[in-house]
């Protein structure tokens, strides 16, 4: 995925991710492991959209 990425948008996401792992870290989740999980499912949903069979509700 980061291969198809320009130096603009990899910093944009990597902004993001480091917003979005602050976020998860100051409500308590201190695991690497599933804090990694997060960002990899995060960076996706960022750059190719919400996962269309699943609709949030």
């Amino acid at each position: 995925m980061i291969d198809r990425l320009d130096a603009a948008q990899l910093a944009h996401s990597r902004a993001r991710i480091e917003q979005y792992l602050d976020k998860l870290m100051s409500a308590g989740q201190d695991d690497p492991i599933q804090l990694t999980e997060y960002a990899r499912a995060y960076l996706k949903e960022l750059h190719e959209g919400p996962d269309p069979r699943f609709t949030g509700c």
